[in-house]
Order: structure tokens, then C-alpha cells, then sequence
């Protein structure tokens, strides 16, 4: 179950994530406009909130005693993010863009995201750093060989990206940076996946103990 679960949640992650990148990309070189392009980009991104920790849960579950440290921090990072950025998402998605298409946007200006000096701005890039530090410690989880080490890869590159994320509130020029989430992060969430397609627990180390510490509960 936990195999199944934590697949089909990192996948889903996954598909969010692409789903948010590819019109974001689009706006940026024009094709798409006002208003299907912040339908399109927010609520892809409204549905990779939960995702993302419904991953953590699995990851948090698979992981043995010793090393749940990391997965609860990840686990904690995301939910925070998760509930920042939803915020964030359904004001645009239910009251910024129907206001704007009703030619009444001054009266929600000041809830409009995501240029610079704009309250959900800062709280959007607040949530992505606590999202990118979230793989960071759920990087710690994970190991072995081949696909283990490849999502714990991807999973600490999103990490590094978090200064280069909340930073963009002084210097909006890090944005440039700051897009190789576009990457990062699709990735970190199809090897987790892959790993989860693999084996109900993750890792070979983790696997080990997690039985190890099953058979101790029966004994019990």
C-alpha cells in the first residue's frame, strides 16, 4: 500500500509540476495570454500543494525509526509550503481573475501575484523555499544505488535552490536561477516515484531496517 501510495502521488507531483512549467514557459514567450495563462499555471500549481505532501506522507511512512528525523522535518517543510502557496493559488484562481475579467483589478491589486512587491509574491517564494528545503531533508532518506541515488540527486539539487528562491525578494534577477526548479524538481519527483515503482520501502538501507523493525512489532 505504502508502494502503491507514495508511486502514485509522486507521479501525480510530477505531472503537476510539468503542468505548471509548460504554460508558464508559454507566457514567458507570448503564446499564451490573459486570462488562460494564469488559469493554466495556477491551477496545476493549486494541485501540486497537496501532492507533494501526500509524497512526504509516504516517504515519512516508509522510512525506518532511525531515520525519521528527516522525514517528519520534510514532511513538516511541506505541509507549511502546501498551505502558504494554496492560499496563494485559490485567491488568484477564485477571486483575482474573475474580478480582473470583470474590469473591476484595482479593487484586488494588492492580491495579485506575482510581480515584485507584492504581498502573495512574497508568500509564494516563501513557500517554494520551504518546499525546496523540504527535499533537502527528504534527500537524507534516501541512498543506495541507481534510482535511490539518482532521487536523492535531484532531491538535494532542488534543495540548493532555496536561497536563490527567497532571495528574489531583494534581487529579482535570481529568477534566472531560480527556474532550474522547472528541472529539479520534475526530476526529484520521478525518481522517488521510480523508487516507490521499485520497492515499498526506500532504499536498500532503508529496506533492511524497516524489516528488521517489523519483525521486532511481531515478536512484540
Amino acid at each position: 500500500m505504502t508502494s502503491r501510495f507514495g508511486f502514485f502521488a509522486a507521479l501525480g507531483a510530477l505531472v503537476a509540476s510539468v503542468g505548471y512549467g509548460v504554460p508558464q514557459l508559454l507566457q514567458v514567450g507570448g503564446v499564451l495570454t490573459f486570462p488562460s495563462d494564469l488559469i493554466l499555471i495556477f491551477a496545476p500549481s493549486l494541485a501540486l500543494a497537496p501532492l507533494f505532501v501526500l509524497t512526504m506522507v509516504a516517504v515519512d511512512v516508509a522510512t525506518p525509526a532511525e531515520k525519521r528525523v528527516w522525514s517528519l522535518a520534510a514532511l513538516a517543510l511541506a505541509i507549511m509550503y502546501a498551505v502558504l502557496v494554496s492560499i496563494v493559488y485559490v485567491v488568484q484562481l477564485g477571486v483575482v481573475i474573475p474580478l480582473r475579467l470583470q474590469g473591476e483589478g484595482e479593487r484586488i491589486a494588492l492580491f495579485e501575484c506575482c510581480a515584485r512587491f507584492q504581498p502573495m509574491t512574497a508568500i509564494d517564494l516563501l513557500g517554494y523555499t520551504l518546499m525546496s528545503l523540504s527535499t533537502g531533508f527528504a534527500a537524507a532518506v534516501f541512498g543506495g544505488s541507481g534510482v535511490g541515488r539518482a532521487a536523492r540527486f535531484w532531491l538535494m539539487a532542488n534543495a540548493f535552490l532555496a536561497p536563490f528562491l527567497i532571495l528574489q525578494l531583494a534581487w529579482p534577477s535570481l529568477i534566472y536561477v531560480g527556474a532550474l526548479w522547472l528541472v529539479t524538481f520534475p526530476l526529484s519527483m520521478l525518481f522517488v516515484a521510480l523508487v516507490f515503482r521499485r520497492d515499498p520501502v526506500i532504499g536498500e538501507a532503508i529496506a533492511i531496517g524497516a524489516f528488521a523493525a517489523r519483525i521486532e512489532v511481531e515478536r512484540r
